[in-house]
Parts: structure tokens; C-alpha cells; sequence
């Protein structure tokens, strides 16, 4: 059944619900309706997209190990924002089964809900769009609807008892009746605290924290990320609901292998009193925050803070590492551009993986101050760099063997410094979207993790 499986909010309480025992169904018997439906979202590595929904009966669903038909269900999406035409359609179901939870599943168990999955690649899967070069969420209450159209019918699942394997429970979905969701879950994102920080030049710096599941006695690392130009704004949710930058960090399968902290920022380059990444105001207030959070919680290593940014963000880590590379363990960069001149002057010997797409458009590949003008540099100046090239259109699979094999060259040369190439017309979606096959790749979260 699925292979999403993440954290979930929990539906409130304060409805009594009947439970159904697994009998037969009599023409006479009254059958469990849906009364609610909530709609979950996720940030996949092609963005954030309603990938389900959770359909909550009024009793309890016990199918056994039934197969739910998933034609069974008819699912509308109705997206509208300011100032452009209404998108309505169908979505396609790809799976469905009970559950206790609203939540994705390996297994179905017998529960109040029935979870429908919607295939991701749907043209209406999408739950953000772009208004002037700006990634924006749509308001996703009331925008999905959903009716059962045929019957489901399940074998009991205990039959332990004589009669029991016969026993079967029947829903016929009250034809005629369509439930409107009235709440959102977004899977990883909900589990984020949200903040706000005052610099000492007064700049103010909306901020996202995750916490990991904290143990009796451990220290956990500390990931900063800093978003692209795309993410920007004062919603204090782009940065994180935008792209896989910082949920990749916080995802419960990356959790379970390096748990950490992951605290994201968010710039408003349209607002003079924030700005852009690349203000050296903005930047300051991200080493203040940075800072003021890792005194705040003695449970962060101090000895283990990582950088990573993408394009705008990327031009903010290298300004910031210019500065105070002392803060952080390791950095993952991608697409972006700083000073040459200061990173041979103070990184020579800080780990940098830096990813660029030679057919970038948006920040030039070969540009002055470029990553991979920033590397050149580094190079001439005595510093070891691995260079690598692949597609980034290959499977997760290949592409993490390739930057296994950059890894095992890089420690036989003694480099801090890697740098990988996505050849011309292999990124995904765009050519500046080399951030996609990046955040996906194993290989280079776990380097980033081992510095």
C-alpha cells in the first residue's frame, strides 16, 4: 500500500461514533456514511502536491484484507487564486484502503477512515503555483470534493469464531452524497514550529524549526537552510512547502538515519526591510538567528551545523561562509554564486559539495563568482577538487553510485572540495532545477552528515 509514510495531524475529537460489528448487511441496517474528508498534501521532489485524501466515516470500517476498488470513489479538485481562471477536474484514485488514522499506510486496518491516494502526476495534483516568479500555495479547504459511487465490500477480519470467514461488511456510499474537505494535513510541514526573529539591525526574519524526536541524552546536529529567490515572501511557509530543500532534512525515513534539527528562514526580497539573501544585512541576521538557536537549545552539537542553499540561498551561504565558516561543519550548495576572491581566502580547507547544471539559464554556470568559477579558484589556489558530471534525469539508484564513486575518489585525494555537473537537457523540469535530483540523492546528505 503506500510508500509515503509520514507524520499526520490528528482529526479532533468530540464526535461519538457507532461501531459497526462485522455482520452482514441488512436492507434495515443502517451502513457508516462519510462525514468528513481532509485532503493531504506532500512536498515531493517536483513540489507540493495533494497526493490524498482521508474520507471519515461515521463508523467504524472493517474490511479484512480486502481489496478497496478504488473506482469505487470520485474525487474533484476546484483551485482558484486571485486575479486567474478557476482549474476544475477529476483526480485519479491509485489506491485506497481503511485505516485508523488519517494518514498514508502499509496496511490496512480497520478504523473510521478510508484513505484514497491520488496519483502525484495528475494535471491538478499541483497544491502551489507561480505568481511573478514566486512559488504560492493555494487555499486547499474547501477545494476538494469527493462522493462514493459504488459499493465496497470487505471479508471480516477476524474469523476466528465459526461463521466469522462469511461474515462481511458492505458500504454503499449513500449515492448522492458529496463531502467537501474542510482541512488540509501536510505531511512533514505540519510537524514545524513557526517563528520570528529581530536582528540588531532591526531586519525581521520569519523562521521554520524542526525538532527531531529528542532521546534521554543525545546531541543532534543543526541544518540551516536558506531558500531560493522562488520561496520568498512573508507567508513564513514557501521556504519549507516550496521544493525538498529543507524537508528532505526533516523526512522521517532521513530522520531515522541522521536525526537533526533543521531550522529554515525565510527572505522578502521585495520588502526593503527584509530583503534578499544577498543583503549583507540579511545575512547577518541569519548568523544572529543561527546563533541565538543554538544557545537556546543545548541539545544542537555546536560541532555539527550544516549549510545548504539553493540558488539565492546559495548566494547567501557563500556570503555567510565568507564570514563565519567557524558556525558550521559542512555545506551543500546548489546553483548559486558568491566572491571568489573570499572563499580562496577562507574556505581552502572547508567541505563544500557544490551542484550546478552546465545549461543553467538563471545563474550562468561559467559566470564571474559562479560555484563552479568558485571551485576553479579554490583549485589554482592549491585546494583538491573532485569534479564530477552525470544526468540528472537518471534513476535515484545510479545517480547515488556515481556520487558514491566522486566520494571514494575525493577521500583518496584528501578533497574537501566536490563538485558535480548535471550534463545539458538532464535536470528536471528546467534547466535551474538542479536541486531536484540533489535532495533525493543519499550520497550527498549522508557526506554532508559525516563532517
Amino acid at each position: 500500500m503506500n510508500r509515503r509514510l509520514g507524520t499526520c495531524a490528528v482529526v479532533a475529537a468530540g464526535v461519538a461514533f457507532a461501531t459497526l460489528a462485522p455482520a452482514p448487511a441488512q436492507a434495515s441496517e443502517p451502513q457508516p456514511r462519510i462525514v468528513d474528508t481532509t485532503v493531504i498534501t506532500e512536498v515531493t521532489p517536483l513540489g507540493y502536491k495533494v497526493t490524498g485524501l482521508a474520507l471519515e466515516y461515521d463508523g467504524t470500517i472493517d474490511l479484512g484484507t480486502a481489496d478497496v476498488d478504488e473506482a469505487a470513489f470520485a474525487v474533484r479538485a476546484t483551485l482558484a487564486r486571485p486575479g486567474a481562471p478557476t482549474l476544475e477536474g477529476a483526480r485519479t484514485v491509485v489506491d485506497a484502503y481503511a485505516s485508523d488514522r488519517p494518514g498514508f499506510s502499509d496496511t490496512q486496518r480497520p478504523g473510521s477512515f478510508i484513505i484514497l491516494e491520488l496519483d502525484e502526476n495528475d494535471p491538478l495534483a499541483a497544491g502551489s503555483y507561480n505568481e511573478g516568479g514566486f512559488t504560492r500555495l493555494f487555499d486547499l479547504v474547501g477545494s476538494y470534493s469527493v462522493a462514493q459511487v459504488a459499493s465496497v465490500v470487505g471479508a471480516a477480519a477476524d474469523t476466528s469464531h465459526p461463521g466469522n470467514a462469511e461474515k462481511a461488511q458492505k458500504l454503499n456510499g449513500h449515492p448522492g452524497r458529496t463531502v467537501v474537505n474542510d482541512d488540509v494535513i501536510d505531511l512533514i510541514v505540519d510537524d514545524y514550529a513557526a517563528g520570528s526573529y529581530t536582528a540588531q539591525s532591526g531586519a525581521t526574519l520569519p523562521y521554520r524549526m524542526f525538532t527531531p524526536a529528542l532521546d534521554a541524552e543525545s546531541s543532534y546536529p543543526l541544518v540551516v537552510t536558506l531558500h531560493g529567490y522562488g520561496e520568498s515572501g512573508s507567508g513564513n511557509i514557501e521556504q519549507i512547502a516550496g521544493n525538498q530543500l529543507s524537508v528532505a532534512f526533516a523526512d522521517p525515513l532521513r530522520q531515522a538515519r541522521h536525526a537533526a534539527f533543521v531550522l529554515s528562514p525565510q527572505a522578502d526580497p521585495t520588502d526593503p526591510r527584509k530583503g534578499a539573501w544577498w543583503s549583507p544585512a540579511m545575512q547577518t541576521a541569519v548568523i544572529e538567528l543561527i546563533e541565538k538557536t543554538i544557545a537556546e537549545n543545548p541539545r544542537i552539537d555546536p560541532s555539527r551545523v550544516y549549510l545548504s542553499g539553493l540558488s539565492m540561498g546559495s548566494y547567501g551561504s557563500w556570503g555567510i561562509l565568507g564570514q563565519r565558516s567557524d558556525l558550521f561543519a559542512g555545506a551543500l550548495l546548489v546553483c548559486g554564486a558568491g566572491s571568489e576572491a573570499a572563499a580562496v581566502a577562507q574556505l581552502t580547507d572547508f567541505p563544500i559539495w557544490a551542484v550546478h547544471s552546465v545549461d543553467d539559464s538563471i545563474v550562468a554556470y561559467d559566470a564571474p563568482g559562479s560555484d563552479y568559477r568558485i571551485f576553479r579558484a579554490l583549485q589554482a589556489a592549491g585546494a583538491p577538487v573532485t569534479w564530477s558530471e552525470w544526468s540528472g534525469l537518471l534513476p535515484d539508484a545510479e545517480q547515488e553510485a556515481l556520487a558514491a564513486a566522486a566520494l571514494t575518489a575525493a577521500q583518496a585525494d584528501g578533497s574537501k572540495h566536490l563538485f558535480t555537473t548535471f550534463s545539458a537537457g538532464t535536470t528536471p523540469l528546467f534547466d535551474h532545477g538542479s536541486w531536484i535530483p540533489t535532495y533525493t540523492n543519499d550520497i550527498m546528505i549522508d557526506w554532508l552528515f559525516a563532517q
